[in-house]
């Protein structure tokens, strides 16, 4: 699956931001109402950051891009994933972020690919969570917990690394 700038994205998403792991590559939509023409310029060339937190029974990656998103923070549960087998054998971690719009069109792509140390960490730490069984209250807690006690920026800087893009 390949997401071209100007094609309908395949995935319905609400207004906001997610993360999932599909077809051998992370995948970032980030989707609001109206992206101004500076936004989108914005988007393909402006710094930004993704930063991976581990916690007990989840994961946090943290988005940022400098004056398009702010910090957003995306939790994700491998054991909801159907590509958890797939991410763990994984040996470079791809990850495409997507501008959508309210129609669902593809506006911006970016991509970057986490390094083999990067990759590593992720995977280790997935592996560690999936090994650990799963309670889906367990993690629903920890998930809601994560995000009233922290803003998205302090988990970013709690990060147990930050790859730049």
């Amino acid at each position: 699956m390949k997401l071209e700038v100007g094609t309908h994205c395949p995935f319905h998403i609400e207004e906001g931001v997610m993360i999932d792991f599909v077809e051998d590559q992370w995948l970032i939509l980030i989707k609001d109402a109206v992206w101004q023409d500076e936004e989108i310029k914005a988007f393909r060339r402006n710094p930004g950051r993704l930063a991976f937190l581990p916690l007990d029974t989840v994961v946090f990656f943290t988005v940022n891009i400098d004056d398009v998103l702010e910090t957003s923070d995306l939790p994700f549960v491998i054991q909801e994933s159907e590509s958890a087998d797939a991410i763990l054998t994984q040996t470079g971690m791809p990850v495409t972020l997507a501008l959508i719009s309210s129609q669902d069109e593809v506006l911006a792509l970016r991509q970057l690919t986490l390094g083999i140390a990067e990759s590593s960490q992720v995977k280790e730490q997935l592996k560690r969570i999936l090994d650990a069984g799963y309670e889906a209250e367990v993690s629903n807690h920890q998930i809601d917990k994560t995000q009233a006690r922290y803003q998205p920026y302090e988990l970013e800087e709690k990060a147990l690394f930050t790859a730049g893009f």
